[in-house]
């Protein structure tokens, strides 16, 4: 047994080892099966018997290896006695798989995917005949698509349900393979589940196909120096207008790719105006290098156009954090809390005693919201618990400003909310991103769940529109915050206003800025300190709850119950809480962090996709109904056509006149860099070239 724990972000050191063992040593027990060379001069045949069931998979799988093939198993039947009898092996390229051929709605939804795509039939059927004896029962050697036959020199590592079969001409490749994961000739190649490299090939037809229909779609595809596919990146209308509203916080989420029963995806997230997870793009991401990173990080500003988030939240990753640096050098780059602390759970094997310490230091992390608070209890749990000199705490203290809230608490990221869109999305990629599934099946399953948040956006966007929250004062403030904001962000709002009434407030001094000492009537909560400017109505508070989350917080709000304020200045308003956060027209009333949209055509484009795409569904469900929408647009088309003909020729005419209203002035000498003369005529005047003005 060797154990091994991580030392800062990329130094690991064991710390347990044990080297006897109390059997016989062979290979490693993840690798079931390691074809022999005989088995390459022998084809299957009806009626071939094997000794044991291993013995006839690895056969199937080195014949498969050498014909140019990837096989998989596609079914199983037990006796009564729950042990295996019937095993089925199939060619990767094989329609149906986890048993969908039972299950007709599945398998017209795959069809309806790919209708041109026959499947391949080749399959190896094995029953057991006597006790370990088994037999090929059923065979077909015949495949619908072009073979790819493995170099004999190449070794080939195929996982199957968990277990690792690695084909090789001698043992010396094995091992190599198993020390350094790849050959030494032949790289291994990068893949997404288990059904091979046609099936990325598959769904890049998927994705082309998507963007024809949708002009719109976005998708990039990276590959490595080989070749091979390495990374793939997709985003449909709805999660590129997602950004353009509530792109300002971002969370960038790789925990779903550890998981190796899983298709490695990456997912942009983060929460609309309803406190709701939206998606912002995804991608299947197998390369943890900078490099890999840099490349996603481009293609996703690319696609999304209207600039950076505010700020973006990860995990922590050397690789990844370089790539930040450099692709999105405005951004408040934060790492997940819960992450960092995962982290210390390496600690748990060299001091089992470790609760309590971890009990402590949460409780100076999510307690401090001032910075000097937070070192004072850091250093004090520290020394407490006896961890002056542990290296890997030291390398978390360094980096503190970019995890610990009291530090991270002026840029713009909801902390509180960004984890709950993870858990959400999750149950998504665990119930359709199985390494057994087709990538395009996977990519279509999970774009129709996506489209579910988005209807669940727009009943909550119906809900806040025509019902009205009960109020808890007869303040102005109040009602003017259940006009403005959402059902669900009033309710943060109205929480922290109405917990403002148990605060006392001491005025510190009688300058132009009012500041305040503000203390709870009942509870241990730290002190803040709030300033208030009576000219402009600005306010500012030491928890900083307003910058980090959008929300003026309660410490706040007494201040303006103290200083009279009746209404809610425009400057603590922001658009991305309010009713009206998705109009592209900015107005005047709200604030938006990212400032306007330097091209506002985009959000314009999307939006016009977005209403399309809907005319269109609805609309292809009879032939009345597709003719009624033809019609219309064809008239909008031609409508917008002419308007924009005249528009044209309104700037055109307005030019011109501009022009010829400006005096002509004489040219005189001019010198180039050489320091000669230059004669300039006003012949030159490209307006004068074109020698008529209409």
């Amino acid at each position: 047994m060797l154990e091994v724990l991580r030392r800062g972000d990329s130094k690991w050191v064991v710390t347990k080892l044990a080297k006897e063992h109390n059997h016989e040593v062979g290979l490693p027990s993840r690798v079931h099966y390691i074809a022999i060379e005989t088995d390459a001069a022998v084809d299957p045949y009806i009626g071939m018997e094997f000794e044991s069931l291993e013995s006839a998979k690895t056969f199937y799988y080195s014949y498969a290896s050498r014909v140019g093939f990837e096989a998989r198993v596609r079914q199983s039947r037990k006796s009564q006695d729950d042990s295996l009898k019937m095993l089925k092996l199939v060619c990767s390229r094989h329609r149906y798989h986890s048993g969908r051929e039972n299950n007709g709605e599945d398998t017209k939804r795959v069809h309806a995917l790919d209708p041109s795509k026959d499947g391949c039939d080749a399959l190896f059927e094995i029953i057991r005949k006597d006790k370990d004896v088994w037999m090929v029962s059923k065979l077909i050697l015949d495949h619908t698509h072009e073979l790819n036959p493995a170099p004999t020199c190449r070794v080939r590592c195929v996982r199957s349900q968990g277990e690792v079969l690695v084909i090789a001409k001698n043992f010396a490749d094995t091992r190599n393979l198993l020390l350094n994961g790849q050959d030494s000739q032949h790289p291994r190649e990068m893949r997404y589940n288990d059904l091979g490299p046609e099936d990325a090939e598959s769904l890049f037809e998927y994705l082309k196909k998507a963007q024809v229909e949708d002009p719109a779609f976005f998708y990039a595809v990276q590959r490595d120096k080989n070749g091979h596919t390495a990374n793939i990146f997709w985003a449909d209308a709805k999660a590129r207008m997602a950004y353009y509203h509530f792109g300002d916080a971002v969370r960038f989420d790789t925990t779903y790719r550890k998981n190796k029963e899983n298709i490695p995806i990456v997912i942009f997230s983060g929460v609309n105006h309803h406190v709701q997870p939206v998606v912002f793009g995804c991608a299947l991401h197998v390369d943890e290098s900078e490099a890999s990173f840099a490349w996603l990080f481009e293609k996703w500003l690319e696609a999304m156009r209207v600039g950076p988030p505010v700020s973006l939240l990860t995990e922590l990753n050397q690789g990844m954090a370089a790539a930040v640096a450099k692709l999105l050098p405005d951004t408040h780059h934060i790492f997940c809390e819960n992450h960092i602390l995962g982290t210390m759970d390496e600690l748990h094997g060299m001091f089992p005693e470790l609760e309590p310490f971890i009990t402590d230091l949460r409780k100076c992390i999510d307690g401090c919201r001032i910075e000097e608070s937070f070192e004072s209890g850091w250093n004090s749990v520290i020394i407490k618990h006896g961890f002056r000199n542990n290296e890997l705490l030291q390398s978390l203290y360094d980096i503190r400003q970019q995890w610990v809230p009291a530090y991270t608490k002026m840029a713009f990221h909801p902390r509180n909310l960004l984890p709950q869109t993870c858990e959400n999305i999750e149950k998504v990629v665990e119930k359709y991103f199985s390494s057994k599934t087709q990538l395009q099946v996977t990519v279509w399953q999970f774009g129709q769940a996506i489209s579910s948040l988005f209807e669940t956006e727009a009943q909550a966007d119906y809900l806040t529109m025509f019902q009205m929250p009960a109020l808890s004062t007869a303040s102005p403030v109040e009602k003017q915050g259940s006009s403005i904001f959402t059902s669900t962000i009033f309710g943060i709002f109205q929480e922290q206003f109405v917990e403002s009434f148990g605060y006392h407030a001491e005025r510190l001094e009688d300058e132009t800025v009012h500041k305040y000492h503000v203390t709870v009537y009942e509870g241990d909560e730290e002190t803040h300190t709030v300033s208030f400017n009576p000219d402009q109505s600005t306010v500012s508070c030491s928890c900083c709850l307003f910058e980090s989350f959008g929300i003026l917080c309660r410490h706040a709000l007494r201040i303006f119950i103290i200083e009279r304020v009746c209404a809610l200045p425009k400057a603590y308003i922001l658009k991305r809480w309010t009713k009206h956060a998705k109009n592209i027209i900015t107005l005047d009333n709200y604030i938006d962090l990212r400032g306007y949209r330097d091209d506002p055509s985009t959000a314009r484009f999307n939006d016009l996709c977005c209403d399309v795409a809907k005319c269109a569904k609805e609309c292809s469900k009879s032939s009345e109904l597709y003719k009624i929408a033809k019609e219309a647009l064809h008239k909008a088309l031609n409508e917008v056509v002419l308007s924009s003909k005249n528009f044209r020729e309104q700037q055109n005419l307005q030019s011109c006149t501009t022009s010829i209203k400006k005096p002509i002035k004489k040219f005189g000498k001019a010198k180039n860099s050489s320091g000669k003369s230059l004669k300039i005529s006003a012949s030159k005047n490209p307006l004068m070239e074109s020698g008529d003005i209409r």
